[in-house]
């Protein structure tokens, strides 16, 4: 009920910065409760996050040469 609050609020208020900070806190929710990484080992914590950050300036280093060649 949590996640469909923020995403209630989020859709409501519309602003860009709502909508990005709304998401990174849904998904340090679902990462921390769902995917149990709140019981984890910090050293595979900060695996996990770094993992997704280079993934992530891969998939934008990818898509950015497309979308200014539009």
């Amino acid at each position: 009920s949590v996640l469909l609050l923020i995403t209630l609020a989020m859709v409501f208020i519309g602003n860009p910065i709502v909508l990005i900070l709304g998401m990174c806190l849904k998904a340090t929710i679902i990462a921390a409760f769902f995917m149990h990484l709140k019981y984890e080992t910090r050293d595979f914590i900060l695996m996990i996050a770094l993992s997704i950050v280079v993934f992530s300036l891969v998939l934008f280093g990818l898509v950015i040469p497309d979308g200014l060649a539009m």
